[in-house]
């Protein structure tokens, strides 16, 4: 952003310098005559402020049209089919993986982090996700793997897309730390 804004700062400076030279030359004033004809006497000044009133006007005219294309991409997938398209936002995937958590009694306060990827014809999404497991609760790995399994189950049932990568990061209750599993 800081180079944005520097980039900004020396446009606008440009702009400032060079509207003001062409006024300042153009201008009827009789205060300022002897000025103008002292600056008109260079040869190299009257050719450079029209290349500086052309570099200005380009780079209008690029602003001009910037102003038409989007700022910026949104942060899903569009899938074409015979009959239509769908939009598929992650926050969609990260509820139906949350609807798919809420099934098991034994998970508590699950967090999901969905992410999607567009390549050329290959879409494919990613999904993270932490929870506590009740304590009592036997066979963790099993319930990771049967978790796994059912939330690669929906999302690809729901999206139409293939998940590549679920990662299931069971955190402990008593230091809080997390368990990859």
């Amino acid at each position: 952003m800081p180079v944005r804004r520097l980039k900004n700062f020396f446009l606008g400076l440009f702009i400032i310098v060079v509207v003001g030279t062409l006024l300042f030359t153009y201008l009827d004033i009789s205060q300022i005559k002897s000025y103008q004809q002292q600056l008109l006497k260079y040869n190299w000044f009257e050719p450079t402020l029209i290349a500086c009133a052309g570099v200005l006007i380009f780079f209008g005219l690029l602003m001009f049209f910037a102003t038409f294309k989007p700022t910026h991409k949104k942060p899903g997938l569009h899938r074409d089919y015979e009959d239509g398209h769908i939009y598929i936002t992650r926050n969609s995937v990260e509820k139906c993986v949350y609807r798919t958590i809420q099934k098991y009694d034994q998970v508590r306060q699950p967090n999901v982090v969905a992410k999607l990827y567009n390549k050329k014809n290959k879409s494919y999404a990613t999904v993270k996700a932490d929870f506590f497991v009740v304590s009592e609760t036997g066979g963790i790995q099993t319930l990771t793997d049967r978790i796994k399994s059912d939330i690669k189950e929906n999302v690809e049932h729901f999206s139409e897309i293939p998940v590549k990568n679920i990662e299931i990061n069971v955190r402990d209750q008593k230091t809080s730390d997390t368990r990859v599993l």
